[in-house]
């Protein structure tokens, strides 16, 4: 049994920043089963998982109560960074209080974001849908039939507050030039397991790296450990910057190729299963 004499050392805070979907959840399931205990287990020892996603606020909001996880999480693949009110002892005036949390983004608005996607509609007509305009047609029931939600779950997927999610109809080439166009319009666009997602400039990767300075200006802590764990190409900008990188093998689409060439490991197990192998191998070091 872990404790946390084992996995603490004084001054030292070691974080999780977990993606979910093909991660932490099976791809096809959104199941969390096999993860349970070893949840349970950094519960207990003081190692925050901390959600890193591109799901929205409603979304993760029930899922923390599912999991017991009572710490800060990203959503909207890093537009948008929530911390319990209270969480920490102190946090800088740039955050806003949102409901039960605090709340820091930098990112417009989705009204602002689908103005400028629904330029692009003329010049890649019928090569996308946005989760916005599917929700509009067929309500809950469209985004239930691309995603595999229920239809709750599906209302929650749609109430995005700085992002818009795309599916993509096209070929890859006409993607590449539907991402560039959007680049110069000064939005960011992630590849996801099944989506593109599209915020302001924002990603995993900043967000990960935001939240861990705030981590380190709490008056207890003098270093942070950052392990990252995601399975597909938005997660990489967290992948490349945290102290160590577990990517999670999924049986859709290859591991997401990194600059980086040190302090990485690939599961070898899918999903859920990975994500529990991997983060046990990384608590032997400690």
């Amino acid at each position: 049994m872990l404790t946390a004499n084992i996995l603490t050392t004084m001054g030292t805070q070691r974080l999780i920043f977990t993606d979910l979907d093909g991660s932490l959840l099976d791809h096809n399931t959104y199941s969390h089963k096999p993860a349970i205990s070893l949840l349970e287990t950094l519960n207990q020892v003081g190692i925050p998982v901390i959600l890193t996603s591109s799901k929205t606020l409603a979304e993760i909001v029930p899922l923390r109560e599912t999991i017991s996880n009572s710490h800060p999480f990203i959503v909207e693949n890093g537009a948008g960074i929530y911390v319990p009110m209270n969480y920490f002892s102190y946090l800088p005036s740039s955050w806003t209080e949102n409901e039960e949390f605090m709340l820091y983004s930098k990112s417009p608005s989705r009204e602002v974001i689908l103005e400028i996607i629904d330029t692009c509609s003329q010049q890649f007509k019928m090569e996308y849908q946005t989760f916005y305009h599917l929700f509009e047609r067929e309500g809950s029931d469209g985004i239930s039939r691309v995603t595999g939600l229920l239809a709750h779950q599906s209302e929650s997927a749609n109430k995005r507050e700085f992002s818009e999610t795309i599916i993509w109809l096209s070929t890859d080439s006409r993607k590449q030039e539907f991402i560039e166009t959007l680049n110069s319009k000064g939005l960011s666009v992630e590849q996801g397991g099944r989506f593109l997602s599209v915020t302001g400039h924002a990603s995993k990767g900043r967000a990960l790296k935001y939240l861990t300075n705030i981590f380190k200006q709490q008056h207890d802590v003098n270093l942070c450990e950052t392990l990252a764990i995601g399975d597909a190409a938005n997660d990489k900008s967290m992948l490349e910057i945290a102290d160590t990188a577990l990517i999670i093998r999924s049986r859709h689409h290859m591991p997401p190729k990194l600059k980086r060439t040190d302090g990485i490991s690939i599961s070898k197990e899918i999903g859920p299963k990975g994500w529990v192998s991997g983060v046990t191998s990384w608590l032997q070091n400690f």
